[in-house]
């Protein structure tokens, strides 16, 4: 009989209380990834971009400030942030966003990337 009171008890305390903690993270992930979301800038639109606006990225900027810099756009990645913009000749400049968080200065290889797309335009 004592072990019938101890599973109703289970039953009846820990699995609701275990169910409800349960779906209030689910609810925070997903609400951490709207965030998220938000603050990369990402659309469902390709942002076309000019010359000036890549001319304004320095190599000590964060993310952060390079995507406010160039404005929302799509993300095209899967497992990793790869943000697409289409350049004011047609050609498509993809970022590769490795790090998670965004107040870190971006990588050397993606300065170059922009500085060589920059300076290396086809019509």
């Amino acid at each position: 009989m004592h072990v019938r009171k101890n599973t109703l008890f289970f039953i009846l305390v820990f699995f609701p209380l275990i169910t409800t903690l349960l779906g209030c993270s689910n609810h925070n992930t997903q609400s951490h990834e709207t965030n998220n979301n938000e603050i990369l800038g990402l659309t469902n639109e390709i942002k076309k971009i000019t010359s000036s606006q890549l001319a304004k990225i320095t190599k000590d900027m964060t993310y952060k400030e390079l995507i406010n810099t160039l404005g929302n756009t799509k993300d095209i990645g899967s497992g990793i942030k790869i943000f697409r913009y289409e350049y004011e000749n047609g050609q498509f400049l993809d970022i590769n966003i490795y790090e998670h968080n965004l107040d870190v200065k971006i990588r050397e290889d993606v300065y170059k990337h922009i500085q060589y797309f920059l300076h290396n335009k086809k019509p």
